[in-house]
C-alpha cells in the first residue's frame, strides 16, 4: 500500500490526451478510441471477409490477413508512443482493460484457425532492444495469447538496424530500408517452420512494409500462412 501511495505521489498519472489526473486514459477521452470495423484486404483496400488478403494480392503481399483493433488516430499515436518509450506496462494495461473483446472481430477468426499455429512478435534490432529494454510487440503478444492460447515463439531475428520508416517519404527508399531486415534464427532446424501458421504481432501497421518483409522471410523458410495482428491500423 505504501509503495503505491509513494508511486502516485511522485509519479502521478495524467490522461495522455487532456492531462486530467487519475489515469492515462480518462473516461471522456476513451470515447476517442475508434474500433476498426471495415473488413477489407489490406493490400488493395477492397472489401474482404475478416480482412483476408485476396488471392491475387498475395502475389505481391505476403501477409494472408491483417487484423487490427483500433483506427490509428491522434490518441492512439500518443498511446503507442508512451507504450514504446515511457510507461510501457502501465499504459498498455489500462488500454487492455478498455478493449471490449466482443468488438474485436479478428479474434474470432484466429480462434477458428486449425493446425500448427504460433504467435511471433515483430522483433527489434538488438541495439534498439538494449536502449528500450523491452519489445512492445511482445507485450501485445501476451495480451493476444490470453484469448488464443497459442505459444509465443522467437523464430525471427532483426539483423538490419533500419531507419524509422516514418522519416522516409520515398516508397522505393522505404522498401530498400527494410530489405533483408529479418532472418530466421540459426538454431532452428531446417524444416521446423514447414507448414506452420504464424500470427505476427506489432503495435501499428501503416504502409505494411515492415510486417510484409517479416512475412516474406517466414514464408521463404516454409511457413504455410502468415497473419498479422496489430493494436492499430492507419
Amino acid at each position: 500500500m505504501i509503495f503505491y501511495f509513494l508511486k502516485d505521489l511522485f509519479f502521478p498519472k495524467f490522461c495522455l490526451q487532456c492531462y486530467h489526473p487519475g489515469s492515462y486514459l480518462c473516461q471522456n477521452c476513451q470515447k476517442q478510441l475508434i474500433y476498426l470495423r471495415n473488413q477489407r484486404c489490406f493490400y488493395c483496400k477492397k472489401p474482404s471477409p475478416y480482412s483476408l488478403t485476396h488471392q491475387k494480392c498475395l502475389k505481391s503481399f505476403y501477409i494472408d490477413q491483417v487484423g487490427s483493433i483500433f483506427v490509428y488516430n491522434n490518441l492512439l499515436k500518443k498511446i503507442i508512443k508512451n507504450i514504446k518509450y515511457r510507461f510501457a506496462t502501465e499504459v498498455f494495461k489500462e488500454l487492455t482493460l478498455i478493449i471490449d473483446p466482443k468488438k474485436i472481430n479478428t479474434l474470432s477468426f484466429y480462434k477458428n484457425l486449425s493446425g500448427n499455429i504460433t504467435i511471433q512478435p515483430i522483433p527489434l534490432h538488438k541495439n534498439k532492444y538494449k536502449k528500450r529494454g523491452f519489445n512492445q510487440a511482445y507485450l501485445i503478444s501476451l495480451y493476444l495469447q490470453k484469448f488464443l492460447n497459442f505459444p509465443i515463439v522467437d523464430y525471427l531475428e532483426r539483423v538490419k538496424e533500419t531507419k524509422n520508416q516514418a522519416e522516409i517519404k520515398e516508397k522505393k527508399q522505404r522498401y530498400q530500408n527494410l530489405k533483408g531486415a529479418f532472418k530466421i534464427r540459426q538454431n532452428l532446424k531446417q524444416d521446423e517452420l514447414k507448414n506452420l501458421k504464424i500470427i505476427l504481432v506489432d503495435d501499428i501497421i501503416t504502409t505494411g512494409y515492415t510486417a510484409n518483409e517479416a512475412a516474406k522471410t517466414l514464408k521463404k523458410a516454409g511457413c504455410e500462412k502468415v497473419y498479422l495482428f496489430s493494436l492499430a491500423q492507419g
